[in-house]
């Protein structure tokens, strides 16, 4: 009789974690994308970020940084809301 019950609760516990893991898996929903480039006028990245957590929050920020012959730039904007 011990057998049954021992695979019930296993069949129980693993049908669970089988049904929660996506729930665990999908908490968060981020983005990230790195673009790049180099030539013999300059160089330049540009980094974008946005993120939405299960709270809610969102946050989004684009960063651009570029060197060239006149000089060096930093460029970004950043948006979040609850």
């Amino acid at each position: 009789m011990l057998r049954p019950s021992r695979a019930l609760v296993t069949t129980a516990l693993a049908l669970g974690i089988a049904l929660g893991a996506p729930a665990v898996a999908s908490a968060d929903a981020r983005f990230h994308s790195q673009d790049s480039f180099a030539g013999p006028k300059g160089a330049s990245i540009t980094v974008v970020r946005s993120v939405v957590t299960d709270d809610g929050r969102v946050s989004y920020e684009k960063v651009t940084y570029t060197a060239g012959p006149k000089g060096a730039g930093v460029s970004g904007v950043r948006s979040g809301a609850r």
